[in-house]
């Protein structure tokens, strides 16, 4: 998140430039953006709602996709043999029939008979139909018993005629769903039901009652930040309009994932508050030097565009880098909130000054520049007992006692404490991160599904009382079924049964054994397992999809069916997360190696030195790694897409916080050329900016943290809102011994920069 804001004294602390991209801006678009900006204030203003209008009718047009199917990629072997099931079997959406009940035959009968009436339904394999539903238990087969009767009920399955994304399909199980309120002792669940449920039920709105607090929050926040009452509303004007238009412009996406929709307002108001507070404040100052507004803000335009538009890159890198995963979600998340974060740095720069400018009287006139809560008697009592809780700012920075005015500047004014927290630093850098790289990780199928689903929690309820944790499909390719050995299937089938986990293997030998012809079997039971070319092997486990028990059992299966079959596929949620799972670990490492890698050359490209550079990156990937011990002391296993997602974004929006410290020391040790004094200046000066950014991503995120029901988003949601407050704290205790040790090193990279920018600018 961009931390070049102003908030403290406006006199004393200067804006924070980038020179390079300085040069750049002026060689690009010279000096007179701002002026035309200002006066193209009322055109830009009319700009803007036309294309906040066009945008809300593109909005609509965009699909929201809530099924888990949606965040892999097509080539997979689970999504393969979907589409295989579908093609040969002609079905793929199923769902499950449960009736707690064994000896209430009535209820049976009604439900069973209205479900196969549906034309959309294409079967619902129940005991009945295979002549032994009035047999007692006792005397069924043993392959009957564990296919229909499950602990003290009865399973049926239901099979429909099409996909879960097939509208007349998602009908009819809404037909159903309705159908069956009136018999509450009967379960319908499945993936199809808890699809349709999503599609229905599923909170799609980005701006639940949850994130409408935390804006108000953060609007309180920031007035109390600027003492005015109109600025942060036309920060959240000048954002919300933003927001709209990256939003509409996903049309061009044709879709995004539910965990974008979900997330992308407040991480695109978090991580971009500060652009609309550092030209504002920018503004504020340029008032005293200039004539009129009108000039001020041209001047504000300027120097805030071209000193953002560099520390924007780190953030933009961060979520880019997320786009390289092989998983669709990455693709859309990172593109989205990349887009949103150009989008807000534009709109900060020509509809925030264009209403600033127009409301200019009305601000005047509901500021309180004088107001301070220190004035309240039971406050002031408190900040003379605990001055360290405010960082209060030095009155001359060139008085060395002016840092025992802060808890911080107490601290870091004795090069013995710098010492000790540096050795600190080094011994807990390597065992945070080893400990960070190695949190355990949750690839369990609720993790991406809302835990108020009726569906969902009827699903668990069903795992409970059946002792059945996922049903699996085997396809086979059976090209010619004259030459297929059903004696190696039947080896096969022999050895799947030893697996620990598996419930139930059932095959077209359990019609018969494999040395009866074929031809003695009901044509209705051959196409039950063999169909347009391709066999079915269907397994039950009695453990969920995703865990630990769900992948063994997998990768065993995997083993046994190489030696007998050279083609076949896995279709369920197991299968899919299975394939999740080897997906996930290939890019957790991409991502957050490709994020280093790239925020590491921007680093090079401000500071000249690869030294510093890396120390720098080490910092903050050590709050990323502090951020998940933390999670995991707390919360346990981590969401599997959070823990891909949280280092590249965290890195790419909290480095600023140390790219701010670092270049207030470089100004700061300018004056004296003393490092303790200069340390301690810098935490007086950037303590408050740095706190004040990391509290808007805080809370812009915290509402999804404690109350969205989706885990997934949640736990993403509170990783970067604790993350920005550890990177805060961690910013501010380890920086300043870096600094102190590497200020050799800082000095001399900083007058290499200056040459080759002189160089350049000539």
């Amino acid at each position: 998140m961009k931390i070049i804001i102003k908030v403290l004294n406006i006199d004393n602390i200067k804006v924070f430039k980038i020179s390079i991209c300085r040069t750049f801006y002026v060689q690009l678009f010279g000096a007179n953006v701002g002026r035309l900006v200002v006066k193209l204030r009322y055109l830009i203003i009319i700009i803007y709602i036309v294309a906040s209008i066009f945008a809300v009718s593109q909005w609509s047009k965009v699909k929201i996709l809530k099924g888990f199917s949606s965040f892999l990629p097509e080539e997979i072997g689970s999504i393969k043999g979907q589409k295989l099931l579908d093609s040969a079997f002609g079905s793929s959406a199923s769902a499950m029939l449960f009736f707690t009940d064994v000896d209430d035959k009535e209820t049976y009968w009604q439900i069973i008979s209205y479900v196969r009436s549906l034309p959309e339904v294409k079967s619902a394999l129940g005991p009945d139909q295979v002549g032994i539903f009035t047999i007692p238990q006792g005397f069924l087969p043993e392959i009957v018993r564990q296919l229909f009767y499950q602990g003290k009920g009865i399973l049926v399955t239901i099979e429909f005629n099409g996909s879960e994304s097939d509208p007349k399909v998602l009908k009819c199980i809404g037909n159903i769903y309705n159908y069956l309120k009136r018999y509450p002792d009967v379960i319908f669940t499945g993936s199809s039901v808890m699809t349709w449920e999503s599609e229905y039920s599923f909170r799609s709105s980005p701006f639940p009652w949850y994130f409408v607090l935390s804006i108000i929050i953060m609007l309180f926040i920031l007035i109390l930040n600027t003492k005015t009452l109109i600025p942060p509303i036309l920060f959240f004007i000048s954002l919300a309009s933003a927001y709209i238009i990256n939003m509409g412009t996903n049309v061009f996406l044709g879709s995004i994932s539910y965990l974008t929709n979900a997330l992308a307002g407040a991480l695109q108001f978090g991580v971009s508050m500060d652009y609309a507070l550092f030209l504002f404040h920018r503004f504020e100052e340029e008032k005293t030097k200039s004539t009129n507004s009108k000039e001020a803000m041209a001047n504000a335009i300027n120097k805030t565009f071209s000193a953002i538009l560099g520390s924007s890159l780190t953030t933009l890198i961060g979520f880019l880098a997320i786009t390289i995963m092989t998983l669709k979600i990455g693709l859309d998340l990172g593109l989205v909130i990349a887009k949103g974060v150009f989008f807000t740095l534009i709109a900060s720069v020509t509809l925030l000054p264009s209403l600033i400018l127009i409301l200019e009287k009305l601000i005047n006139k509901t500021n309180f520049y004088d107001f301070s809560f220190l004035n309240f008697k039971p406050i002031k009592t408190i900040n003379d007992k605990f001055k360290f809780l405010f960082f209060p700012e030095s009155k001359n920075s060139k008085d060395k006692s002016d840092s025992k005015n802060s808890f911080l500047g107490l601290v870091f004014s004795s090069k013995n404490r710098l010492v000790i927290i540096g050795i600190i630093l080094i011994i807990l850098m390597p065992l945070i991160i080893y400990n960070g790289l190695n949190i355990p990780v949750s690839y369990r199928l609720d993790d991406t599904m809302p835990s108020n689903l009726e569906s969902y929690q009827s699903l668990q309820k069903i795992m409970d009382l059946a002792k059945t944790g996922d049903l699996i499909n085997v396809v086979i390719p059976v090209p010619s079924f004259e030459r297929f050995s059903r004696f190696n299937l039947q080896r096969a089938v022999d050895e799947l049964k030893k697996i620990d986990g598996i419930s139930l293997v059932a095959s077209l030998n359990d019609y018969g054994h494999p040395s009866v012809p074929i031809q003695f079997f009901q044509q209705a039971n051959i196409e039950t397992f063999y169909k347009n070319g391709y066999m079915k092997i269907y397994l039950k486990t009695l453990y969920p999809p995703g865990t630990k028990e769900s992948v063994l059992i997998l990768d065993q299966a995997t083993a046994i069916l190489r030696k007998y079959f050279t083609e076949f596929y896995f279709v369920g949620q197991s299968s899919m997360l299975y394939d999740f799972i080897k997906i996930a670990q290939v890019d957790f490492a991409r991502i957050n190696i490709a994020s280093m890698v790239f925020i590491f050359i921007i680093l090079l490209f401000i500071f000249f030195s690869p030294v510093f550079a890396t120390v720098l990156l080490l910092i903050v990937e050590f709050s990323v790694m502090l951020n998940l011990v933390f999670y995991n002391l707390f919360s346990g296993e981590i969401s599997f897409i959070a823990n891909m997602i949280i280092g590249s974004i965290q890195l790419g929006s909290t480095i600023d916080y140390a790219l701010l410290f670092v270049t207030r020391f470089t100004e700061e040790y300018e004056k004296d050329k003393n490092k303790i004094s200069a340390i301690s200046r810098t935490v007086s000066a950037t303590a408050k900016p740095i706190l004040n950014a990391a509290l808007c991503l805080f809370f812009a995120t915290v509402g999804f943290n404690l109350f969205d029901p989706t885990k997934v988003v949640s736990c993403i949601a509170g990783l970067i809102g604790r993350g920005a407050l550890i990177s805060f704290i961690v910013v501010i205790i380890f920086m300043p011994s870096i600094v102190y040790f590497l200020t050799n090193i800082l000095h001399m990279a900083d007058n290499r920069k200056r040459r080759v920018i002189g160089m350049f600018s000539k």
